[in-house]
């Protein structure tokens, strides 16, 4: 990057240096330097938000600059779609330095070189370094100098009297926040259950109606999606507590607020930050995240679905049960369940799409395929407690369906997909329940609401799925 313009200098495998390689002295010895970074949400420039400190307390008689919205989209040309709710992505940079007393000017146009974070010393044998620490190395700062490398705000104090007559008009003292962004899918939502206290009200920002989520249990003191980026960042670090999916916004307040994040990066590498405690259920994770959302594919169940269906049934008095899938289509609930119980029968009506499972599932062994027309020939499977149905959706034939389930038994465990999707189904199933022969345990997955455009009947009128029990 020289002169206001950006040169392509090739590509590699992996940003930065991991040895040899640091800032010219001579660039230093002007002591006029430019904090760029090539990535602009909020939290890309937030997570070198103290770089401007660090240089001044190494380099006390240096002058610390920010590039202006203007100068950035010279530089860097249009934006593109990819960032979606942010209209203007340039604008992050002044919103997270505005008031940084190291900071001694936004610039225009800047003479010479500017090095950007792909300047960086990355360590082989440690990928969770904070990129600001890479950065720092690069521009010969001691290992032992990088460590405060924690995101940091300075508000004004008109922001402060702003905030804190928010504070006062919807909390009456400690509270939290909650953020679920448009890049979270859902399937990690008990780890953020388990860490929202039920003692406090929480400011909170969802990507969809609240409603929706599994999250509207809390006590809300105010939806923050109207107010300024900068007014949710104070509000935010004057937290007790901020829990939710990572997040650029949630990871600039680690200084001032004890942040639980569920991870979205494995591994974190540049995106780590000091402070930050990342929330993972490894199985959930390993499984759900190789099969598609029903936002992708109107065969398949949501992430959500399957993760609650995961956590319902990963207990020690199920592994040794025996489950029969109806309608096992392309195998991606077959591959979850062959994880949760000790063999699955699989069935579907067309061979193909058992070839297709089997493929995706060929390091399982304890899948059993069968193909057959479930409505016109007979259930001949014994000892299955646990039954999964996911096949035709109107009245008879999800009627059928719950018939021959219940010939297995009393307390046989039936899960249905599509519940609140088809209006026949769920009318059959709530029958059932209101005649005594069902008992519901669970509703799970995707809430009333929630819009899938694959879908035929496109919105959920009640949970997305539901488990019963035979009576």
């Amino acid at each position: 990057m020289l002169d206001n313009q950006l040169y392509n200098a090739g590509e590699v495998e992996k940003l930065g240096f991991n040895e040899g390689y640091r800032i010219p002295d001579e660039y230093l010895s002007e002591e006029k330097f430019t904090i760029m970074r090539m990535c602009h949400g909020i939290g890309d420039w937030g997570i070198i938000s103290a770089m401007p400190r660090l240089l001044k307390k190494k380099y006390p008689n240096c002058k610390v600059y920010v590039p202006s919205e203007s100068l950035l989209h010279k530089i860097c040309g249009e934006p593109s779609s990819e960032w979606g709710s942010w209209s203007n992505p340039y604008s992050n940079a002044e919103s997270v330095f505005k008031n940084n007393p190291y900071v001694d000017e936004f610039v225009d146009s800047v003479d010479g070189e500017i090095f950007h974070d792909h300047y960086r010393i990355y360590d082989d044998k440690n990928p969770d370094v904070p990129l600001l620490e890479q950065m720092l190395k690069f521009w010969q700062f001691d290992e032992d100098e990088c460590k405060d490398s924690a995101p940091e705000l300075y508000f004004s104090d008109e922001e402060k009297e702003m905030g804190d007559k928010i504070i006062t008009q919807h909390t009456d003292g400690e509270f939290g926040s909650l953020l679920i962004s448009d890049r979270y899918d859902y399937s990690m939502d008990k780890l953020i259950v388990d860490k929202l206290d039920n003692k406090l009200k929480y400011f909170y920002w969802t990507e969809r109606p609240i409603e929706q989520t599994s999250f509207d249990f809390i006590d809300k003191a105010l939806d923050m999606r109207n107010m300024s980026i900068r007014m949710q960042l104070y509000i935010k670090s004057k937290s007790k507590i901020n829990v939710g999916n990572q997040c650029g916004t949630s990871q600039l307040v680690v200084r001032y607020s004890d942040v639980f994040s569920v991870q979205r990066q494995f591994p974190m590498a540049g995106n780590f930050v000091r402070g930050e405690v990342y929330l993972d259920q490894k199985k959930v994770r390993d499984l759900v995240n190789s099969l598609p959302d029903k936002w992708d594919s109107k065969t398949t169940t949501s992430k959500k679905f399957k993760a609650d269906l995961i956590n319902f049934f990963d207990k020690e008095e199920y592994r040794k049960k025996t489950c029969l899938e109806v309608g096992s289509s392309l195998g991606h609930g077959t591959r979850v369940l062959s994880s949760l119980f000790s063999r699955v029968t699989a069935l579907d009506n067309l061979y193909e799409r058992h070839e297709e499972s089997k493929k995706l599932n060929s390091d399982r062994d304890n899948i059993e395929y069968v193909t057959m027309d479930v409505y016109n020939q007979k259930w001949d499977f014994w000892n299955m407690q646990v039954v999964f149905i996911d096949c035709v959706h109107d009245y008879v034939h999800i009627q059928s369906d719950i018939e021959n389930a219940l010939k297995f038994g009393k307390d046989t465990i039936i899960v249905f997909d599509d519940y609140g999707l088809f209006p026949d189904l769920k009318q059959c199933i709530d029958e059932y329940v209101d005649m005594g022969k069902l008992k519901v345990l669970k509703k799970i997955g995707q809430k009333k609401g929630t819009y899938f455009p694959t879908t035929q009947n496109k919105v959920l009128k009640d949970y997305e799925g539901i488990i019963c029990q035979s009576v």
